[in-house]
């Protein structure tokens, strides 16, 4: 269920631009604060975090009322992040992510890792990632749903994701979930993973899904990048009422 599609971009890259994620680091919560700081300063812009929870501490965790933890009894990963700049202040990292009833936002930084269970993922050929156009995608889909119906309740059971693929800021859709957030930032910023096997109707894409995945480095399309907003943004760190 969670293996990406057998005929993806990936069939179609020629080697120096096959696209696959590695992963490097993983952090397990009862860690002691020395571990948590090294693992902190091995993050980078782009890495992509998977969360993950025992299959006991997420029954208990359910059976006390939090039913989005289900994820983590159904998959290998119950939640997906990526590493991105603050644009606020372009020298700091923030997790960008979509949860239920908040969608797309960057409200965590790094140090609310501490609490969790992650393996860190990070693509092979980062510097063939358009940084510019990543940090555009960030704040375009912020500003689209920066309310509770920003997230993708259709996609998270399969039936219908939001587009998979825009190439301009106007095609960036209203919702996603964590998983699709990801698989489409990347896609954005020129890189086309395997993940979706059904150009995503009747596909549920998950987090292990998009880790998992290979593709292909792809030049983005050639169209304008609001500089302004890829680099200051307007769309602040608590989703602010004008966004």
């Amino acid at each position: 269920m969670e293996k990406p599609s057998d005929n993806g971009p990936s069939k179609k890259a020629a080697p120096e631009d096959l696209a696959q994620f590695k992963q490097v680091h993983a952090f397990d919560h009862d860690k002691d604060d020395a571990a948590f700081k090294r693992t902190l300063e091995q993050l980078r812009e782009g890495d992509v975090l998977a969360y993950r929870l025992g299959k006991w501490e997420a029954r208990k965790e359910i059976f006390t009322g939090k039913l989005n933890k289900l994820a983590y009894r159904l998959y290998k990963y119950g939640h997906l992040a990526i590493v991105v700049r603050d644009p606020e202040d372009m020298s700091k990292l923030r997790i960008f992510s979509s949860e239920s009833f908040k969608g797309p936002n960057m409200r965590e930084g790094l140090e609310t890792l501490r609490t969790h269970s992650f393996d860190v993922y990070r693509l092979n050929k980062w510097e063939r990632v358009d940084q510019a156009r990543l940090n555009e995608f960030v704040q375009v889909a912020m500003k689209k749903a920066g309310r509770w119906y920003g997230y993708d309740f259709s996609g998270m059971f399969g039936l219908w994701n939001s587009n998979l693929k825009p190439a301009k800021p106007e095609e960036v859709g209203h919702d996603y979930i964590c998983s699709t957030i990801v698989l489409t930032a990347l896609h954005y910023s020129g890189v086309e993973l395997d993940a979706p096997k059904r150009a995503g109707l009747f596909d549920l894409v998950t987090p292990a899904q998009v880790v998992n995945s290979k593709g292909r480095y792809i030049a983005p399309p050639n169209v304008t990048i609001d500089i302004e907003l890829a680099q200051q943004g307007d769309c602040g760190k608590e989703a602010k009422k004008s966004c």
